[in-house]
């Protein structure tokens, strides 16, 4: 663990029992995962010493538990071998295109799914003609891994894992064939309510809210992946000790988010650390769903920062960001914006200010040109770099610490003054500072 510096979920549900049965029953029936030199789908491996699909055929399947193709019933023979697994067993799907009718759920500890094509573009789950449940695969079990695959047009989220520890997706790729558009599903990936969370070697395109989203989970590494088309390319949102680096994000409305919401289960969000990403060209038009928190973000901004403490920014490159390379935010600001989306109620265990932030090391170059609103009020062009509402836990705290050599900054001292430079300030003097590193997360 780190050491550290000085909405809600849908509720998930298993297929019912009807579908278990019947998957059961069909299974040896329709070529669904039976075997046979004309059958799409196939059981191989470990499990029963079967011959494995034809679209395993030259594929070393003698590790997986199950090896499955594509087959004329694609629903009921994966979901079969997600129900039958066993934990400590690898489930492996052959190169093609498998399409579903139903959401996939997974309940067995311990499981790895992977797709063993030459490419995660070899091994594609399509969601396109689903008629039944609100996500594309939900899983709520521990040690679970998905690698090697791709999964789209999923009706709601992409995957989903909820209450699990030690969850790994790794070079996926999660998008919806209609682009960047509104009906998309929300989230592409999304472990919410988990600990010891890896996110690595993936690509994320045209999620509705937000492409890599962890929530209200702990311990959380997200790394080397790429992230486009996405309203938010990734967020933490509510989570403890989060680290992202390596990441290539670019062309979403917004590219990195770090929030603590209120009226959540978990009420904190804190120690994240942002590294080593090209985070540049974020300018897309924000296409959420009105009415949702993330609809309020302006599009053209790198990295936001919403009431979460201790977030440290650094060695990043921030480019081509249209309306600020960097935005520091209260709930406060978040409630003047958009008072629907706050309640006639904050919540009052959720600390509404952010505290603890150390920006240090990021090159800056080409952003804030073109501010969108509220920004645009602003007649400087470029805006500062680095944009806090100056919205203080105490007054003459200091919650942000910037280098000995910063960025050009601006502190609207309150959001009433975003209209008028008359009682902003660009001076970083008060807020030169050298604060102490997070270590890098490992556990």
């Amino acid at each position: 663990m780190r050491r550290s510096s000085s909405f809600t979920p849908l509720a998930r549900t298993l297929f019912p029992t009807l579908l278990a049965l019947s998957a059961l029953a069909a299974c040896g029936d329709d070529g669904g995962t039976s075997t046979g030199s004309g059958g799409a789908g196939g059981a191989g491996g470990g499990s029963g010493g079967s011959e494995p699909s034809a679209a395993c055929e030259g594929i070393d399947t003698s590790a997986c538990a199950v090896a499955l193709g594509p087959s004329n019933d694609d629903t009921t023979a994966v979901q079969t071998a997600l129900i039958e697994a066993q934990s400590g067993s690898t489930i492996c799907l052959c190169p093609g295109t498998y399409s579903f009718e139903n959401e996939l759920s997974l309940t067995v500890p311990g499981v790895t799914v992977r797709g063993v094509g030459a490419t995660r573009d070899d091994v594609v789950l399509d969601f396109g003609a689903q008629v039944a449940g609100d996500d594309g695969f939900t899983v709520t079990a521990d040690n679970f891994t998905v690698e090697h695959l791709s999964v789209k047009n999923s009706p709601g989220n992409g995957i989903v894992v909820t209450g699990a520890e030690n969850v790994v997706f790794r070079n996926l790729k999660v998008s919806w064939d209609a682009g960047s558009v509104t009906e998309n599903g929300a989230y592409a990936v999304y472990p919410v309510k988990c600990k010891k969370v890896i996110v690595e070697d993936c690509e994320v395109v045209g999620a509705a809210d937000a492409g890599v989203y962890v929530g209200q989970s702990k311990l959380a590494i997200v790394r080397n992946n790429v992230v486009h088309g996405n309203v938010a390319g990734i967020e933490f949102e509510n989570t403890s000790d989060g680290e992202a680096y390596g990441n290539d994000i670019y062309d979403n409305a917004a590219g990195i988010l770090v929030f603590a919401l209120p009226n959540l289960d978990e009420k904190i969000s804190t120690r994240t650390n942002v590294h080593d990403n090209t985070i540049h060209d974020n300018n897309r038009d924000n296409f959420a769903e009105p009415g949702t928190v993330v609809a309020t973000v302006p599009p053209g901004i790198g990295f936001l920062n919403l009431a979460a403490d201790d977030v440290e920014i650094h060695a990043n490159d921030f480019k081509g960001n249209v309306t600020a390379a960097i935005a520091v935010a209260s709930v406060e600001t978040f409630c003047v914006l958009d008072p629907g989306s706050c309640g006639a109620n904050p919540d009052p265990a959720t600390d509404p200010d952010p505290e603890g932030l150390y920006v240090y090391a990021n090159t800056f170059s080409d952003n804030g040109a073109m501010p969108n609103a509220p920004l645009d009020l602003l007649p400087t062009r470029p805006i500062e770099d680095i944009l806090w509402d100056g919205v203080e836990k105490t007054a003459g705290s200091i919650d942000l610490c910037l280098s000995m050599s910063p960025p050009s900054f601006r502190n609207f001292k309150g959001i009433a003054n975003i209209g008028t430079e008359a009682n902003q300030t660009t001076d970083t003097m008060p807020y030169l500072c050298e604060g102490i590193p997070q270590s890098p997360l490992e556990w």
